[in-house]
């Protein structure tokens, strides 16, 4: 998806995060000091899922500052919040301590500027001709047809990306849905860049299987924390509407691993009848799964 598409790490542009050395230092950000004890209302030494909500919030409210989107004052979308906690928390319930605060404050700092760079107008959202220059910035060949190589994303692929995250059905994306794109989308890049050999282009079901499996296990975190009773009370959530466009998460709810012909049939699907799936295919593939949902899962045989 990124740079060569076949190379290791992908992540550059609008999926960049900070280096290791960068994270472990962030804790000493006084500006990060001063919210994480701005919000931990309860003096616990850690923030909660609804703490956690308040400091989104005004996360947003910054980046929307000026802008058309603060007229609305929307809440943080809570299916972003859980990705976050699930990312960050290293405890159960979705509790952030210090350091993990100081690198969620730091992350999303690093959206923040690629969102501000990408919201060439200054509306407090993107459309989807804005994400795809996102897209282009972070090393995707996003082009108007589906054969522009192996890094190509078609500009028809970009828009469906962006449909998928735009909870609100408005034809843009806001500071929060575009969060929760790049958390989501993090998951898919790893999983491809760790299981795709340098080089190769394609992969088969057996390959899809792997990354697939890898997919599933990245996300258990958030799987369990959306199941868990402290996200009960998180305002806008629903637990079943969260996990139910969650095919990765459904897949494997059996004991059964992922089947080779469920593979086949999927590549077959968005390879045009072939064996063997492109990276681009691979991204319209996992924008079907999470809009089908539950659909598609009961097609396993």
């Amino acid at each position: 998806m990124l740079a060569s598409m076949t190379g290791a790490s992908r992540k550059r542009g609008m999926f960049e995060e900070p280096d290791m050395l960068a994270k472990r230092q962030c804790i000493r950000n006084p500006e990060y000091q001063a919210a994480f004890q701005m919000f931990d209302r309860d003096l616990s030494g850690t923030i909660d899922l609804q703490e956690l909500n308040s400091a989104l919030q005004a996360v947003k409210s910054v980046v929307e500052s000026g802008t058309q989107q603060a007229m609305f004052q929307a809440p943080f979308n809570a299916n972003a919040v859980l990705w976050l906690a699930a990312k960050y928390a290293g405890q159960g319930g979705g509790q952030i301590r210090l350091q993990e605060f100081c690198e969620m404050l730091q992350y999303l700092e690093s959206v923040k500027t690629i969102f501000g760079q990408i919201d060439t107008d200054r509306t407090g959202d993107i459309s989807v001709a804005e994400l795809s220059r996102a897209l282009k910035l972070s090393g995707f060949n996003v082009t108007g047809t589906m054969d522009g190589g192996d890094s190509a994303l078609s500009l028809a692929v970009a828009n469906k990306i962006g449909q998928a995250y735009d909870a609100d059905k408005n034809g843009v994306l806001t500071f929060d849905e575009f969060v929760q794109l790049r958390l989501e989308w993090d998951s898919y890049l790893d999983a491809w860049s760790n299981n795709v050999p340098q080089g190769a282009n394609a992969i088969s079901p057996q390959q899809l299987m792997t990354i697939m499996e890898s997919i599933k296990k990245s996300l258990d975190p958030l799987s369990d924390l959306a199941m868990h009773p402290a996200a009960v009370g998180l305002t806008g959530f629903d637990a079943r509407g969260f996990l139910g466009p969650m095919i990765y998460n459904n897949m494997f709810q059996v004991p059964r691993p992922f089947l080779v012909t469920t593979a086949e049939a999927l590549i077959r699907k968005f390879s045009g009848g072939g064996l063997m799936l492109s990276f681009e295919q691979f991204c319209l593939l996992m924008e079907f799964l999470k809009v089908s949902g539950r659909a598609c899962c009961s097609g396993q045989g």
